[in-house]
């Protein structure tokens, strides 16, 4: 689950394309075909058209036009997979551990490996997308964009978010100590949880409180401030106001920004719950937590509390016609929209 999937490490600035790539993957294992796929642990699912998409453990992706029957896709990797993002109909990206990307061009059935490294041992936490743009991030401040729909890539250190103590301690290793500043430098950004990219101003939700913005589609990141010190796994846009929820069942609201400084409201939720992720419909607000804790809210009214008797964390959510289609710890589950009160 996303709180417990975050390890560590960043290696120095590339660009790289797919011809370089492919010599990584050689020794990745395909995913095995499993009937029992749909009962596994799922981390993430997305809606492209009528069809609903998820990932999960052991590279297990699988695709539903209804929320009841599953397909599993071709999957060239058997990794935990944490995120998904589709920019087309049919072009999607998929992330997860051992710094695995995966790309499909034919709407989810089939996937492609454009990044796999075993070797750093590290997760890739989230995926976003925007019509071209591609932006992945995980642990310790992993960070990968493309700009031309995954054809080439950039690894980036977002130095801008060091804390200032840690930029003057790198400025002082780079000229003191040239040969340790690799080194020392991968340990020192948060995990990046999520990454919410859009046409133009991006977000990035992480550990400690990190919560940040780019008003310029990525080239600048400046920290967003906050009274709040826990991690961070979901980050929404809702009616021009920011949403973040994290530990413990506590979620932001932004109230208002006043001389450039974001003011919020914030909220416990019933059951204190992890919250892993946000899901915006029209004028409704689904919040998904650990624990079989889930949370609806719509108009601004107050937040009605569902919670599934088996305790299993609920990861994800997607709105399938009349049902809520659900990626969990123990695999999908479906609820009417109508039975939530």
């Amino acid at each position: 689950m996303k709180n417990i999937l975050q390890l560590s490490i960043l290696f120095s600035l590339l660009t790289f394309s797919l011809s370089s790539i492919a010599e990584q993957s050689a020794d990745a294992v395909p995913a095995v075909k499993s009937q029992l796929a749909e009962q596994r642990l799922l981390t993430n699912i997305t809606k492209v058209n009528n069809t609903v998409i998820a990932v999960g453990a052991r590279g297990h992706i699988l695709l539903s036009t209804d929320g009841t029957n599953w397909e599993q896709a071709n999957v060239p990797v058997n990794v935990l997979l944490t995120s998904i993002s589709f920019s087309s109909e049919l072009v999607g990206y998929a992330v997860g551990h051992d710094a695995t990307i995966l790309k499909t061009e034919d709407g989810g059935k089939n996937w492609t490996l454009l990044n796999y490294q075993p070797e750093l041992d590290r997760p890739f936490l989230s995926v976003s997308t925007s019509k071209d743009k591609v932006v992945v991030v995980g642990a310790y401040g992993m960070y990968y964009e493309s700009q031309d729909n995954g054809v080439t890539w950039e690894n980036v250190f977002q130095d801008e978010l060091l804390i200032e103590d840690d930029r003057l301690y790198l400025q002082d290793i780079k000229e003191f100590e040239p040969e340790n500043y690799e080194k020392e430098r991968q340990y020192l950004l948060p995990h990046f949880n999520q990454i919410l990219i859009t046409d133009d101003t991006w977000y990035m939700a992480g550990e400690a409180g990190f919560l940040a913005q780019s008003e310029n589609q990525g080239q600048d990141w400046q920290r967003i401030d906050m009274e709040y010190y826990g991690s961070f796994f979901a980050v929404e846009e809702y009616e021009g106001k920011l949403i973040v929820a994290g530990l413990r069942g506590n979620m932001f609201i932004q109230d208002a920004v006043l001389s450039g400084q974001f003011e919020w409201q914030g909220q416990v939720l019933p059951g204190k719950a992890t919250l892993n992720d946000i899901l915006i419909l029209n004028d409704k607000i689904f919040l998904f937590g650990n624990s079989g804790n889930m949370y609806f809210t719509q108009s601004g009214e107050s937040v009605s509390h569902h919670l599934f008797e088996d305790g299993k964390a609920v990861m994800a959510g997607e709105v399938l016609g009349d049902k809520l289609v659900l990626a969990t710890e123990s695999g999908v589950k479906t609820l009417l929209i109508s039975e939530l009160k």
